[in-house]
């Protein structure tokens, strides 16, 4: 938009103006602007029409001050560029949802030669996530990664630069990033956020260049960098085997609005130490396929959220066992079902988002992580989207700080 100023005595310079100085250059500053209002002092103010139309005429409006504006709109040749721009610009920067899942059952089924154990679980993802932002980086021999979360390695001990490792070396491209992981997924917590934080950095990857590579391969890759990565290739709920990296996609078998509560105390649970501690002759003899049936038939209830990790996990934090407890007995029916996720530390309490009171008055609780929840999937060739009510956490809106690793 051109404002050719005119006094009464002489003309004065042209501008280009804007009424709060920012240029917003994402996606394209040609596409989506359209004039909606002009005051007396030369400000504009963009509306949201989707084109920009070709004006029957000039618009001139003349002020108090005696200033005269000529506005003068763009021709559709201008949108025709921005297509062209959209289309031929490479990808630089792009964000991405990054959600925890849950296990709704976990049956330990036998122990495996190679010293793992084969398992059947119901895998679902849920609404509380992180936030991955990427961006390309100018450097030819590494990543940096940021976060807002202490004690989270910024290395290639971290799953992010581990998943992007593996793209490089299973593709033979050589592009970089700078990453900020802005961290709501409480670590420790049998909710797999290092998991999917990997399974993200797959999938930005993948984009960055161009789709090379299908989804199934993308999740084949991925077991070599844990066992729940590839459950988040699905879309969203999966009935998972083997060491959990043999993932059968399912359609969601219970509503997902329906809400949760995540509760999870300070302490964390060693998987590891989970594991030494477990027996095969204290799991329940469950058939997971009947449980699976009856969730899908009749809803999850507290008879079928079974997890075999519970004995020995509360064995390793005894005040595990002690919050579940209280939380059974505080609720009075208000929760169908309440059970650890994963090798613990989180509680979770399906069918209501609210903790119950004693967690807020009992000084003992007065460190412990809550979120409220729902089941979540998402569409096909599309990633996870955070839900717009998500709230655990607000995202970092300062992507441009400081890098805790340099660039090389």
């Amino acid at each position: 938009l051109v404002h050719t100023y005119l006094s009464t005595t002489k003309m004065a310079s042209s501008h280009i103006l804007c009424h709060n100085n920012v240029f917003n250059l994402s996606p394209n500053p040609f596409r989506n602007r359209g004039l909606s209002s002009l005051n007396s002092n030369g400000f504009c103010f963009f509306g949201s029409k989707s084109r920009i139309s070709r004006p029957s005429s000039l618009k001139i409006v003349v002020s108090e001050r005696r200033q005269v504006e000529i506005v003068y709109d763009a021709d559709e040749r201008i949108n025709k560029l921005a297509d062209v721009v959209d289309k031929e610009a490479p990808l630089s920067r792009l964000t991405l949802f990054s959600p925890c899942k849950i296990n709704v059952f976990l049956r330990i089924t036998s122990k495996r030669e190679d010293g793992y154990h084969d398992l059947a679980s119901l895998f679902h993802v849920i609404s509380l996530g992180d936030v991955l932002k990427f961006s390309l980086s100018p450097s030819t021999k590494k990543d940096s990664l940021s976060t807002n979360a202490s004690g989270v390695p910024l290395d290639d001990r971290n799953l992010i630069i581990k998943a992007l490792n593996l793209y490089r070396k299973k593709t033979g491209t050589n592009k970089y990033f700078w990453i900020h992981l802005d961290k709501k997924v409480p670590t420790g917590a049998g909710l797999g956020g290092g998991s999917s934080n990997a399974a993200t950095a797959l999938w930005a990857a993948n984009q960055f260049n161009d789709c090379l590579v299908t989804e199934k391969e993308l999740q084949e890759w991925s077991s070599e960098i844990g066992s729940d990565v590839p459950f988040f290739f699905s879309q969203g709920a999966a009935y998972c085997t083997g060491r959990g990296e043999v993932v059968q996609d399912i359609l969601p078998p219970v509503p997902l609005n329906i809400p949760m509560v995540l509760i999870k105390p300070p302490e964390a649970c060693s998987t590891a130490e989970v594991y030494k501690r477990f027996r095969l002759d204290k799991t329940s003899n469950s058939d997971p396929l009947q449980l699976l049936h009856k969730i899908s038939s009749d809803g999850i209830s507290q008879d079928v959220c079974i997890n075999d990790l519970e004995l020995p996990a509360f064995e390793v934090l005894p005040s595990l066992k002690r919050l579940k407890q209280r939380i059974i007995a505080a609720s009075r029916g208000q929760y169908d079902a309440v059970f650890m996720s994963g090798s613990g530390s989180t509680i979770v309490g399906v069918g209501s988002p609210d903790p119950p009171q004693f967690i807020y008055d009992d000084e003992d609780y007065k460190d412990v992580f809550l979120s409220e929840a729902n089941f979540l999937t998402r569409e096909a060739n599309e990633w996870y989207k955070e839900p717009a009510s998500a709230s655990a956490c607000s995202p970092s809106d300062d992507f441009s700080r400081n890098f805790s690793s340099s660039v090389e």
